[in-house]
């Protein structure tokens, strides 16, 4: 099979590769014993060449006791500002106050049709509640 080198001695792209950094994230910290340097792999019987890994938009969820299975989260995008959603959802709330629109929207909109339907529901229940009152 292919070998890769892990080392100094690797290629700068395999060393800064995605692959190379969710494989030895946090691997620089490990010291097994005190023959071989902090960052040493045993399977391939060398000291890893980066050992300052370093992940932005990933997150360690998981890693096995021998570290054969890693799992990473990714987390939220920081460079999208939040606001961007936040003016539509008053917007559509204004909306609501009209019977008409409201209709419309709630078929376009996913998020608002269980809201309405619980409200309209409780109108309608309402009501027969009172109608059974009266009679």
């Amino acid at each position: 099979g292919v070998f890769f080198r892990v080392d100094k001695a690797a290629s700068p792209a395999l060393l800064n590769s995605l692959m190379y950094k969710m494989s030895y994230y946090r691997f620089g910290e490990m010291q097994l014993d005190f023959r071989t340097p902090p960052g040493f792999d045993r399977t391939r019987n060398a000291e890893i060449g980066n050992k300052d890994v370093r992940l932005r938009h990933l997150e360690e969820a998981f890693t096995s006791e021998h570290w054969l299975v890693r799992i990473y989260k990714v987390k939220d995008l920081d460079n999208r500002q939040p606001l961007e959603r936040k003016p539509r959802v008053t917007n559509h709330r204004h909306k609501h106050t009209h019977y008409h629109s409201s209709r419309k929207g709630t078929r376009r909109k996913r998020g608002f049709i269980k809201n309405k339907l619980v409200l309209k529901k409780g109108r309608r229940l309402n009501r027969k509640l009172k109608r059974t009152g009266l009679d």
